[in-house]
């Protein structure tokens, strides 16, 4: 008997989970659905323009595409086109591997005025992200603040302040090149609550800011001040230590007409002021107490004023609330025991998660790979045991997306429109010319085109 397995996402999670099972079970099926019509997640919607190298990854994707038990119904978004529930109809099991689309917010008076975004909108706008494409993003002033200290925050200040000439060439949106060819921004600074030896950043993405010519790179001595605990944490891991160095060579004079990114540690937000948009961010100075690896941020009373024209939250991401499936709201995740969803404290058969929605925004791209194996493993474990879907053939859910008037788009739909912005790139200079709507893309692959089959 073949197994029917669906997957809900196509990011790096989804395709390493459809690799894993299709590989391990010759008898299973997969189909994969994204509420977007183009295909790999953060991949193509979160990576910065001027990293193309880590895209790559989506050759591999393409090759599991491949497969012939493998299947791509892009355009069709789970909880609104399809209900858990009616994916139990047509999958022996369900992986959700739908990642985290939705920013942390920093919960703090004034961070919704004219002025503030969050990361993701700042990423979704220069990759031509369906929702943040038209994002009315205003960089007419001159100084921007970063809160929070991952690699996130190190790509908005790359791309806020990276030359034009440099960037044209990428597959930014043309949208975002308009905006940032008129741009003010050239200050920036980069907080975060603790001390350099507890940021986020990897070391090669601060060492990518280096390629900036014409940007200081700068922080102050007393940024730098680290208590016993951090050098305990510092002396334990090559890598804290390499990050501690990196900012201890840093600059602490800017050169004349020179942009600049400033580094500074230990603040709390605490309030965003403005008559009418973003003026000024107000922050409370911290201390770190505690033990080593468990450290806590203490307030001292201490304010610290930072004048600025835009702030841009980093604090992290979240995932959305699928229906009638458990969430954690506090960790903004899905509650699971090695990827089998957990409801109530019982195992919530025939469901289960892979990626950021199952562990967090944590790790890199590869490390979804040894992620979805556990998930993968313990899904074909339970396999025998679970009970079976009703309808046993792709057929039958291609025949209901039809009834549903849904138009999916296929995995060689996705290919022409791939092929097509390509094309289009190549006679701009640029590596790709991004489509960015659905519109576009039925244009694309001819209005009369029957896109059920």
């Amino acid at each position: 008997m073949t197994h029917r397995i669906g997957i809900v996402g196509s990011g790096p999670s989804g395709f390493f989970s459809a690799e894993h099972i299709l590989r391990m079970c010759e008898e299973c099926e997969v189909d994969m659905f994204e509420r977007y019509f183009d295909p790999f997640g953060l991949v193509r919607k979160g990576v910065a323009p001027d990293s193309p190298k880590i895209r790559e990854v989506t050759r591999a994707f393409d090759n599991i595409a491949k497969n012939p038990r493998f299947a791509y119904f892009g355009n069709v978004e789970v909880g609104r086109d399809i209900s858990i529930s009616e994916m139990l109809i047509f999958y022996d099991a369900i992986i959700l591997a739908c990642g985290m689309e939705t920013s942390q917010r920093l919960g703090i008076p004034g961070e919704d005025l004219p002025g503030s975004y969050t990361a993701n909108s700042i990423v979704g706008w220069y990759n031509c992200h369906p929702v943040y494409r038209s994002l009315d993003i205003h960089l007419d002033g001159r100084k921007a603040i970063i809160i929070g200290m991952g690699n996130v925050s190190l790509d908005v200040a790359r791309i806020l302040l990276r030359r034009v000439d440099q960037l044209k060439p990428t597959d930014i949106s043309n949208e975002a090149i308009e905006k940032l060819e008129k741009s003010n921004i050239e200050e920036i600074y980069i907080v975060g609550r603790r001390g350099p030896a507890q940021a986020k950043f990897k070391e090669n993405e601060l060492l990518t800011l280096k390629e900036l010519s014409d940007v200081d790179l700068m922080v102050k001595e007393d940024e730098l001040i680290l208590n016993e605990a951090s050098k305990k944490e510092m002396k334990d891991n090559p890598s804290i230590e390499r990050i501690v160095t990196f900012f201890e060579r840093l600059r602490n004079v800017r050169r004349k007409n020179s942009k600049v990114i400033n580094f500074l540690f230990y603040r709390t937000p605490i309030r965003v002021n403005g008559r009418g948009k973003v003026e000024e961010v107000i922050f409370e100075k911290n201390n770190l107490v505690g033990e080593p690896y468990n450290q806590k941020t203490e307030g001292t009373g201490i304010i610290d004023t930072i004048p600025c024209d835009m702030v841009v939250a980093s604090i992290g991401y979240r995932g959305n609330v699928l229906p009638g499936i458990p969430f954690d709201e506090r960790r903004g995740i899905i509650p699971n025991e090695k990827g089998r969803v957990i409801k109530n404290g019982n195992i919530l058969e025939r469901i289960y998660v892979a990626g950021w929605i199952k562990r967090g925004p944590v790790g890199l791209i590869g490390h979804n790979r040894a992620d979805s194996l556990e998930t993968v493993s313990c899904l074909l474990e339970d396999l025998p045991k679970l009970e079976k879907c009703t309808l046993r053939n792709r057929e039958e859910v291609i025949r209901f997306l039809h009834n549903k008037n849904i138009r999916y788009i296929t995995y060689s739909d996705w290919k022409v429109i791939d092929e097509y912005e390509q094309y289009q790139g190549k006679l701009e200079g640029k590596i790709r010319k991004r489509v960015c709507s659905i519109e576009e893309v039925w244009e694309i692959l001819g209005k009369s085109k029957n896109c059920y089959t």
